[in-house]
């Protein structure tokens, strides 16, 4: 059997993405970890804290290295692995193993533009009840600077900017997206 495998071709396309509705971060946070890890140990767990809104407020957002807000480089490779669908011509498959996504910080967290958030306060379902969560919320026009590293045998540069914007228009980024039957987190690319 003679099997010609090409040489990978790896290639980066660099764009810029615009929110064009309101992006909230829910990172989750350490508290809750070691909550369920001493629970996994059987540790004795408070039955209820204090709500100190502006802490959890705090502690949703995702920060690069230098403190800057943030948006993790793997929820925008996810992001673009769900948009994929063979009916739309590329399949999920290929795109999982066919991109990635760049970043210089050490979290890969990939820094956004936008003006201050604002706290926002939510009722969420948990089991048969309803609690109140604190999180952050950019507005609609968040900006940030998106570098994808793809095998250009699988992918055209074209390809990864079509599929981003099918990712931004239908499954979006973090909470409530459409994905997840919500509208935040929603994005184009900007064209020049």
């Amino acid at each position: 059997m003679d099997v010609k495998l090409k040489p990978i071709k790896v290639d980066e396309v660099t764009f810029t993405i615009v929110g064009i509705s309101s992006l909230v971060p829910h990172r989750f946070p350490e508290k809750a970890r070691k909550q369920i890890r001493d629970k996994k140990l059987g540790k004795k767990t408070k039955v209820r804290e204090i709500c100190d809104p502006q802490a959890e407020y705090e502690a949703c957002f995702h920060k690069t290295e230098s403190g800057e807000y943030g948006i993790p480089a793997g929820a925008f490779r996810q992001c673009l692995i769900n948009a994929a669908h063979k009916d739309d011509g590329i399949e999920k498959t290929l795109v999982r193993k066919s991109l990635f996504i760049k970043s210089e910080d050490a979290g890969q967290i990939i820094p956004i533009r936008a003006e201050e958030p604002v706290m926002r306060e939510d009722a969420v379902p948990i089991g048969k009840g309803t609690d109140l969560r604190y999180r952050p919320e950019f507005k609609a026009g968040w900006e940030c600077d998106i570098t994808v590293s793809y095998n250009s045998n699988n992918l055209t540069p074209e390809d990864v900017i079509n599929l981003a914007n099918y990712a931004g228009f239908s499954v979006g980024l973090l909470e409530r997206r459409p994905e997840k039957g919500g509208e935040w987190g929603r994005f184009k690319v900007k064209t020049a």
